[in-house]
């Protein structure tokens, strides 16, 4: 199961989860402990308690005689020696690459910024590369902080180059695997943990890298993700009209906190629309980052409009019955015939779980073989156990309704941003699609299920981790940093959830395309 842990300290209604929380172990809690993900699963050593209601809906009666209990929907008690699944988390593929035009370079004078290489994993010797003595300029760290993932290059300033990249998971992920759960567990009085976990990450990440514990850091990320790493309060984030503390350009310790727009687009996007040179085009461009939420952008050097829609975190394997992140044996790769699946996983390895990619080419396969149909429903013979792709790992009815409601969110909300920007795809110059996920899926099968238009399959450009792209890019130039800043200050949002064309298109977009 993994390593032992022995609880250290309880309090009246204290789960278990909480408890770790607390002593800073590390737990995956998808749906921040809610008791409906069934993923915080612990195994007692001695003496398990009675199983919960929760417990026996999700764990097998095998597991339960084992001593397998939800910590979520258990309570503490102190001094009980407990295991925890290890995963392979750590091994996540993270992407930390880019390939943009607007980091073509670092301003007058500056080189290149050099690119990493896309899916670097935590850990992964390459990627923690010392920083070596005859830097030509100050070290920076350029980072990106995901709701799911971190990513951090040590950047010589005065070259431009990027000397090393090291990435992991954002274990602010044990509070949930969205950020709506982390602002509500901030609002709970968990703000101190929250902050604590991502700083630790950071001090591990620079660890890694043989960084100083005061080299400067350039911060990009959503402004959940930013509040939360400067202990800022959450209360107003998540509650009408949804005002932030602080999302401007401004210094906070060792650290350059880039701008956001709001509080649902945050710098990560701003950092993207930057990267890729939008804000500098004369052509019309769209950026869309397909993640945990899904932000976008669109406009050119006169004009941008962005929005957020709650894509939910189906594009990363959460919410998902046998869902996964990017580890190593994730089914990455699907394809259907006869009613047979054949997959690939990421490294090789047998197959442990879907990944987000696995999750989309599993959606578009059981389309084209028709056994789902357009309003989502699965096949008789597979409603009530799900289709098997793997040994061990299902596709249900539930997963493919999870990725409906992501896909109809992200489309209806890039519907209404072209209506609100007044052009149609005809107009579009490039769609850029940033983040992992988007880096690594089919483009035809996001087309097939509808998730993009088809109408900009020729112009779709997969841009990597712009996030990254921009804080690197910002750490070398100060010039970078007033194009963010004019960015964040000028750009417009449009709130989708008000919009009553969004829920038209959101309805309509929530059947599935017919397939040739």
């Amino acid at each position: 199961m993994g390593h032992r842990i022995r609880i250290e300290s309880t309090g009246e209604g204290t789960s278990i989860l909480q408890a770790l929380q607390a002593q800073g172990e590390y737990i995956l809690a998808p749906c921040g402990g809610n008791g409906t993900c069934g993923k915080c699963r612990v195994r007692f050593v001695q003496d398990p308690p009675a199983p919960s209601q929760a417990d026996r809906k999700v764990l097998t009666e095998a597991e339960i005689s084992e001593g397998v209990r939800l910590a979520c929907r258990t309570a503490a008690v102190q001094g009980a020696v407990i295991e925890i699944e290890a995963g392979d988390e750590k091994q996540m593929d993270v992407a930390s690459g880019f390939a943009l035009k607007g980091a073509r370079g670092a301003g007058p004078g500056k080189k290149t910024p050099e690119q990493g290489e896309s899916g670097q994993t935590h850990r992964n010797p390459a990627a923690e590369q010392k920083i070596p003595a005859n830097s030509e300029g100050k070290i920076a760290a350029a980072v990106d902080i995901g709701t799911t993932t971190i990513a951090m290059s040590a950047v010589d300033t005065g070259s431009g180059r990027i000397l090393g990249t090291s990435t992991g998971i954002n274990h602010q992920r044990s509070w949930g695997a969205d950020v709506i759960s982390r602002m509500e567990a901030s609002n709970q009085g968990k703000g101190g943990l929250l902050q604590k976990s991502i700083r630790a990450d950071l001090d591990l990440l620079r660890e890694e890298l043989g960084l100083a514990q005061d080299t400067r850091m350039v911060i990009s990320g959503n402004s959940t993700m930013e509040h939360l790493l400067q202990g800022l309060s959450c209360e107003t984030l998540g509650v009408a009209p949804y005002t932030p503390v602080d999302i401007s350009l401004h210094e906070y310790e060792n650290m350059t906190i880039l701008p956001g727009i709001s509080t649902f687009v945050g710098a990560d996007i701003v950092s993207g629309i930057v990267a890729c040179g939008i804000d500098q085009s004369e052509e019309i461009c769209i950026l869309v980052d397909l993640g945990t939420n899904g932000e976008m952008a669109i406009g050119n050097r006169d004009r941008i409009i962005s929005a957020s829609t709650a894509a939910g975190p189906a594009f990363e394997g959460g919410n998902i019955s046998c869902g996964v992140a990017g580890i190593p044996g994730a089914v990455s790769s699907v394809e259907i015939t006869d009613g047979e699946a054949q997959v690939e996983t990421i490294g090789g390895l047998p197959p442990v779980g879907l990944c987000g990619t696995g999750v989309l080419e599993t959606v578009y396969e059981l389309l084209k073989e028709e056994l789902v149909d357009e309003t989502g429903l699965l096949d008789d013979d597979y409603f009530d156990d799900g289709f098997p792709v793997a040994e061990g790992i299902v596709f249900t009815n539930k997963d493919v309704r999870e990725i409906q409601l992501a896909k109809s969110a992200v489309r209806a909300g890039l519907e209404v941003l072209l209506e609100e920007y007044g052009t149609d795809y005809d107009q579009i110059g490039k769609l850029y699609i940033a983040g992992g996920f988007g880096q690594k899926i089919n483009l035809e099968k996001a087309v097939g299920i509808g998730l993009l238009p088809e109408e900009l399959l020729d112009r779709m450009v997969p841009v990597g981790n712009s996030s990254l792209a921009g804080a690197v890019m910002a750490a070398c130039d100060p010039s970078v940093l007033e194009r963010m800043r004019v960015v964040g200050e000028n750009a417009e949002e449009t709130a989708l959830a008000e919009n009553p064309l969004f829920s038209d298109l959101y309805m309509d977009n929530m059947f599935f395309p017919e397939q040739d």
